[in-house]
């Protein structure tokens, strides 16, 4: 007697992201290897930019904050106006050179990038994930399993958590965001003898059955969000155009 076979989806969502920075095989492409150096050599001049803003940002603040003082002082008569001290803030001084070679990375990030090059580039890593609010379907119908647990899980989170952390230490990097939503099975889709929740679980923030990720899309994918940002050494980040060329 042949044995019963099954399939096991994921109906959700997954994320696809691809990071790009520097590294030494990255900077050695044949390709883009110049661009990676370029970025490096901005990045470095925005981080010491930084860092003399930090040092000098009190002292330029309060320069500006006494000027104006002065000026209103000499304008309206001695203290009919002054610069409110609680609503100062001595981040109102910004670096228009920082500004400049932020600009600068954005653009050559902009002229680098289209969609081609985000499918054939490398980049320094790529990996997926899925994302919470879906549901398990056993041959098409939905059954009774509880899967919040693994998105609610410490692993899951500290996961993602760990990767972002890791990213944010760098000088610069780009990332490419896409979410898909559909119906993904295992690799080979059918399953022998009978369908056990048990054997269900997550391996780095994907779920999986018998041991295999529900990456496989059964009946095509709905793209619904894809971003790419880069991201500078002074925790800001911009968009990018996804564009064809």
């Amino acid at each position: 007697m042949d044995q019963m076979s099954f399939e096991v989806t994921y109906n959700g969502d997954i994320q696809y992201i691809k990071v790009f920075y520097s590294t030494e095989k990255t900077r050695a492409g044949k390709y883009y290897g110049e661009f990676y150096k370029k970025m490096d050599a901005l990045a470095s001049d925005l981080k010491r930019l930084k860092q003399e803003l930090d040092e000098d940002c009190e002292k330029a603040a309060k320069i500006a904050k006494d000027a104006a003082n002065k000026a209103l002082s000499e304008r309206f008569g001695s203290l009919r106006y002054i610069i409110d001290e609680h609503l100062w803030d001595q981040d109102i001084v910004i670096s228009k050179i920082l500004d400049d070679r932020k600009e600068e990375m954005l653009a050559l990030a902009q002229k680098t990038f289209n969609n081609e090059v985000l499918l054939e580039e490398d980049g320094a890593e790529e990996y997926k994930i899925h994302l919470d609010e879906g549901g398990i379907e056993v041959d098409g119908k939905s059954v009774e399993t509880s899967i919040m647990e693994f998105f609610d899980s410490d692993d899951y989170h500290e996961s993602n958590e760990a990767k972002l952390e890791k990213l944010e230490k760098l000088d610069w990097f780009i990332i490419w965001s896409r979410t898909e939503a559909g119906e993904f099975r295992t690799e080979g889709g059918q399953h022998e003898g009978n369908y056990s929740s048990k054997e269900l679980n997550m391996e780095d923030c994907l779920l999986t059955y018998r041991d295999l990720p529900l990456v496989i899309p059964s009946n095509g994918t709905d793209i619904f969000s894809n971003e790419l940002e880069i991201h500078f050494v002074d925790e800001t980040r911009a968009s990018l155009e996804m564009s064809e060329s």
